[in-house]
């Protein structure tokens, strides 16, 4: 049963209003405030930092906290002061968003990098990318969290010695200790369908 605070008053009892708990507040409403309070109390954003962005389209159930978690960027007010939204709910699927990483793993052109590699392909097959292309399982393929789409690569399997050429389109892998996630046709290729996970050395061309 709920009952009305009260106070005494120069000898008067005065019904007083209800107080609700603070605790109930949505984190999404409170991420919001706050966001647009640091917004107001900066003349411009921060400048980026020195790595170059990322542009991720947005897919359906997406969020500022899962897109971050899915790149070496957690914080989502970070990724909202980039894009200039003031409240994390805006976002829609297929709005384009520039991403910073605040760390990532370096790949120079000319410069093999070995790399811990896994495959997709059918489950996936002609599903929208990152970079907005239609999947196709059978094309040389790959997804990498932090290289430009359209960046051509040269993959090397030490194990067997097998070569293959294949476009970064998409973004991924979201596994842990995994850097590079290529077409069912570039596992096929570097022969290690069946194995499923394997090293690669990967080389910008």
């Amino acid at each position: 049963m709920e009952m009305d605070l009260i106070s005494i008053q120069t000898g008067n009892i005065v019904p007083q209003t209800k107080i609700e708990s603070s605790a109930k507040k949505v984190p999404e409403e409170h991420f919001s405030k706050v966001l647009q309070a640091d917004l107001r109390s900066e003349s411009a954003p921060p400048p980026p930092s020195a790595n170059k962005p990322i542009e991720y389209i947005v897919k359906k159930g997406d969020t500022l906290w899962k897109i971050g978690k899915q790149f070496s960027n957690p914080d989502p007010r970070q990724i909202a002061k980039d894009n200039g939204l003031a409240n994390p709910n805006l976002i829609r699927p297929g709005q384009r968003l520039l991403i910073y990483p605040s760390s990532t793993q370096t790949v120079q052109s000319g410069v093999v990098t070995e790399m811990v590699a896994s495959w997709y392909g059918p489950e996936y097959h002609n599903k929208p990318t990152a970079s907005g292309e239609r999947f196709d399982m059978n094309k040389n393929t790959l997804a990498h969290k932090t290289l430009p789409f359209g960046t051509k690569v040269r993959l090397v399997n030490p194990e067997n010695g097998k070569v293959a050429e294949g476009v970064v389109n998409d973004r991924g892998p979201f596994i842990k200790n995994r850097q590079v996630d290529v077409s069912y046709a570039l596992a096929k290729e570097l022969g290690f369908v069946k194995k499923g996970v394997t090293k690669l050395n990967l080389e910008i061309i």
